[in-house]
């Protein structure tokens, strides 16, 4: 495959447009965590009389806030708007300078050049595909006895759906308080279980979690996320902090999302009887193991003597019009595993006729 149909994060319909020949509305895009559903109806509406605000500065937030923690049962003063999660995955290291940072994977490959441009190179705690994805206690011991100071995770995990859990990963957090633990949710309001987040009281100083609107209500070009962290550290933070970085527009579509509650609801329940189906779907493709998944999305292994998902993408993409995700460069996981997300129905089924046929 040409090193050019590499992706360095999924979504980039602009270059798989471009590598396809074709216009970026013939792309169908699997190689993406956004919930299935779309945008809640009424956004654009919603939207159009507050554009005007974005010729205005922003405002700091307040409502916001005010509205998340509510949502959370948690304090205001313990929300930190940003723009996006990957905004805090950049800065908050800056904060603390982890010395002995940990990943734990497989896992989104943008925590490492976070921690690698502060110096140290961070220490991969993976799981094994023989153990289920799951870290076993040892392991956990294991780590936690090198003494890191700073440990990342993804519940669930991004990109195999697999979460910590929550009993546990409270017990590291309370009996090893020098270590910063930085818990990314992105995707849990769209994970299998929504109630399975890691909302702890009271909140302890060595946490941060991390939340978007980007996948649960399928609104990433808004770079609106959030933080929950213990209020005492929110002013460090602020200094660390680019001004300006939520825009007015992103602030009132976060208000407005944040009481589409009715239809979140409805969206998880269509959600999983379509991931069921599809599971089923791709369970009885002979040529591929596809992995439990909590998550809109499934992590799928290539079973043939050669396969390369990198040349399933190129050809997914060239002769379909198909964008998925391969794994190629994700650490613990490597080329012959690539990732779909879900998506409606009929392009569900047009994803499966085509893996039917390429992997015959």
């Amino acid at each position: 495959m040409s090193s050019s149909f590499s992706f360095e994060h999924g979504g980039d319909l602009e270059k798989a447009a471009r590598l396809a020949g074709g216009d970026l509305a013939e792309i169908t895009d699997f190689s993406n965590l956004l919930n299935p559903s779309g945008w809640p109806p009424g956004l654009e509406e919603a939207l159009r009389p507050q554009l005007a605000s974005a010729f205005r500065h922003p405002s700091s937030g307040a409502a916001l806030k005010l509205k998340i923690a509510e949502r959370l049962d948690v304090l205001p003063e313990q929300i930190f708007l940003g723009a996006g999660t990957t905004e805090f995955i950049h800065f908050l290291p800056l904060l603390y300078k982890p010395q002995k940072p940990v990943i734990v994977g497989p896992t989104y490959g943008d925590y490492a050049p976070a921690l690698r441009r502060l110096g140290p190179q961070p220490t991969l705690l993976l799981a094994r595909e023989e153990n289920n994805w799951v870290i076993p206690a040892e392991q956990w011991k294991d780590c936690l006895r090198e003494k890191p100071d700073w440990i990342i995770l993804s519940r669930p995990n991004n990109p195999l759906g697999q979460s910590v859990d929550r009993s546990l990963l409270r017990e590291m957090i309370q009996q090893h308080p020098a270590v910063f633990f930085m818990v990314d949710e992105t995707c849990i309001e769209i994970a299998d279980n929504p109630t399975d987040h890691f909302i702890l009281k009271p909140w302890p100083a060595n946490l941060a979690v991390l939340r978007s609107f980007s996948k649960t209500y399928a609104v990433p070009g808004l770079r609106l996320g959030y933080m929950i962290v213990a209020p005492e550290i929110v002013t460090s933070l602020k200094t660390f902090q680019m001004p300006w970085t939520v825009s007015p527009l992103a602030q009132a579509a976060g208000l407005f999302l944040l009481n589409q509650d009715n239809w979140l609801v409805e969206s998880q329940k269509q959600n999983r009887e379509e991931k069921e189906r599809v599971f089923t779907q791709l369970g009885a493709l002979k040529n591929f193991k596809t992995f439990a998944s909590s998550m809109t999305a499934f992590t799928i292994k290539g079973l043939t003597p050669g396969f390369s998902s990198s040349g399933l993408l190129q050809r997914l993409l060239v002769e379909e019009k198909m964008l998925i995700r391969s794994l190629s460069q994700h650490s613990g996981l490597g080329d012959i595993y690539f990732r779909v997300g879900l998506r409606k129905p009929l392009e569900n089924e047009k994803l499966l006729k085509a893996l039917r046929k390429m992997g015959a």
